[in-house]
């Protein structure tokens, strides 16, 4: 993986231009005079709605000049495409798209472009166009670069069979583009100067520890515009960490689905912005991985009214160095500290896990609601934020985390809850050290539910569990045993079982083994609560029992390896 990263000494690439980044004036005099509108005569058929035929909202263009580093708007700019024509982004913007890149920087990673693009118009999203962009300053490579990527492209539409109408359709999404990349006139040949330059400096290495040396940035082989119009790295086209450079151009078609995902969920959040309560836990720039955070939560009237809480999560790597970030797949989570600021015993409230090296932006809403119950006294409230354990390697992120609490009517609401199980080392006490809880629901209680937070850890040599075996958790209430947890979806180990599930929110472009298929959680993905009605098999105000064991597969015996499980008993009204 680092052998990949270190390019600053493999970057030998020709002098760059500087690019102006500010679009021209216009100037009005030179505008052809239309005339005013003519009611009485026919306007001819109005252009198609992109966004609206996508069911997509509109953004609108950010005309200003933006900047350079990732995270940053991106402005204006145009290209010159084989087709010959001109492409410019503010002209083409229909505010529902996102746009992503891909540099060949000869001698670099020319390996990239005999890859396949097939995945891109197959798996990819249909609101999104693709350039294909070369920085070689000879005009008759450039022409002849383009010409190879043009025959792929038809190569693919023949191989998977895809229909003329599908082809005229992304003909006008992929582009080649003629210009040699760090001149592209405005933000884009900007932006690919300014991180170039960035590149060649010694300074721009990174420590990676443990004996593993310096790390440089790897080099912008893509680069993205999300749908809010600022730059994202894109970062790895790897399918996985291994000896040979397994990058593909097909990876890509990830990135666009999780743009989808994220201007979605910013779209959500926003538009319930009026009837939303927000707690802020946390909002710093920061190296530290946990937190103990006293805030107050409305009193426990206003609590009383609320059916639905979110935790609100995000975390932004603002380095332009991927290996200045964090660095594994850890477990994230926000808990309760029952005893108040002294925070030894805590109930944990909603759990993700991190993403391997990745710059920019992750966010993360996680459904909180059947913890409402651990927090209806409402005031002063101390909680538990971990971002990661204390002993990683330190990075920097800009850290917010908040509670969103709103009355949705209609749902359930949670009014008191009993944590009743926690996971532990899967071996062969696992189940013998799990004792059956007994509860007694409130009177008044017209719903009971177990709620489990769950996620396998770890990678013995035999079974590879509890991160890549198939465990399985059964609960019996009053004797009866429900349905067995078992993992759904993808099969453990599929090699895109995680990246498909970009659109639910699991950042592409990490540099590890993020694409394959977990134990019930994804890298850079929040982890679900698993709701089971119990109301049923329950008497109401009188005790009962709850049991629960693990097994490996269908067997009898854990497999090693660590589960980290919550499961509370949830008690509506």
């Amino acid at each position: 993986m680092l052998a990949r990263a270190t390019v600053a000494s493999c970057l030998a690439l020709l002098g760059l231009a500087a690019c102006d980044s500010t679009p021209p004036p216009v100037d009005a005099a030179t505008l052809p005079d239309v005339g005013a509108p003519d009611a009485g005569r026919d306007a001819g058929p109005t252009a198609p709605d992109f966004c609206a035929e996508m069911s997509i909202p509109h953004i609108p263009f950010a005309a200003g000049i933006g900047g350079t580093h990732f995270g940053d708007l991106a402005g204006d700019f145009t290209v010159h495409t084989s087709d010959g024509a001109t492409w410019n982004l503010h002209e083409q913007w229909t505010g529902c798209e996102s746009y992503v890149f891909f540099v060949n920087l000869p001698g670099v990673n020319d390996r990239l472009f005999t890859t396949s693009f097939d995945e891109l118009f197959t798996m990819g999203p249909r609101n999104v166009q693709y350039f294909f962009l070369t920085d070689d300053n000879d005009e008759p490579s450039r022409q002849a670069f383009v010409a190879a990527e043009q025959a792929k492209l038809e190569e693919s539409f023949s191989f998977q069979g895809t229909s003329a109408e599908d082809q005229a359709f992304w003909r006008t999404r992929i582009h080649f583009v003629t210009d040699e990349a760090t001149t592209i006139d405005g933000s884009v040949g900007a932006m690919l100067t300014a991180y170039i330059a960035y590149a060649r400096m010694a300074s721009s290495a990174v420590d990676v520890g443990g004996g593993r040396g310096m790390a440089y940035p790897p080099a912008p082989s893509v680069f993205g515009i999300d749908r809010a119009q600022h730059w994202d790295a894109g970062d790895s086209l790897a399918q996985s960490v291994a000896a040979t450079d397994n990058s593909t151009i097909g990876m890509a078609a990830f990135l666009g689905e999780f743009y989808n995902y994220r201007s979605a969920l910013e779209s959500r959040l926003s538009s319930e912005a009026a009837t939303t309560t927000v707690v802020s836990l946390l909002d710093m720039t920061t190296t530290t991985r946990t937190f103990t955070q006293t805030v107050t939560l409305p009193d426990a009237t206003a609590m009383a009214a609320f059916d639905t809480l979110e935790i609100d999560a995000i975390v932004d790597c603002q380095a332009q160095n991927p290996f200045a970030c964090s660095e594994w797949d850890r477990i994230a989570d926000v808990q309760l500290c029952v005893d108040g600021t002294a925070c030894t015993d805590r109930r944990e409230i909603g759990r993700w896990i991190t993403p391997y090296w990745r710059r920019g932006r992750q966010h993360y809403v996680l459904d909180a609601s059947a913890m409402l119950g651990l927090l209806r006294a409402g005031g002063s409230t101390t909680f538990f934020v971990e971002l990661g354990p204390d002993w990683e390697r330190a990075t920097e992120w800009h850290a917010s985390v908040s509670l969103r609490f709103r009355h949705t009517g209609g749902v359930p609401s949670a009014a008191s809850a009993e944590r009743a199980f926690t996971g532990g080392a899967f071996d062969a006490t696992y189940n013998t050290s799990h004792a059956p809880f007994s509860f007694t629901p409130p009177a008044g209680t017209t719903r009971v539910e177990l709620v489990t937070l769950l996620t396998g850890h770890g990678q013995d040599g035999t079974t590879q569990c509890a991160e890549w075996c198939d465990h399985r958790h059964t609960f019996s209430v009053n004797g009866t045993a429900l349905p067995a947890i078992r993992h759904t979806g993808e099969p453990i180990g599929s090699p895109l079982g995680c990246a498909a599930r970009a659109s639910e929110g699991v950042i592409p472009g990490q540099l590890g083994n993020w694409t394959f298929e977990r134990a019930y959680w994804c890298p850079g993905l929040a982890v679900e609560p698993i709701r089971t009605d119990i109301t049923s098999m329950v008497t109401i105000g009188s005790p009962n029992m709850v049991s629960y064991a693990a097994s490996f597969g269908t067997g009898t015996a854990p497999g090693m390896g660590d589960i980290d499980l919550s499961t509370y008993v949830v008690y509506y009204r």
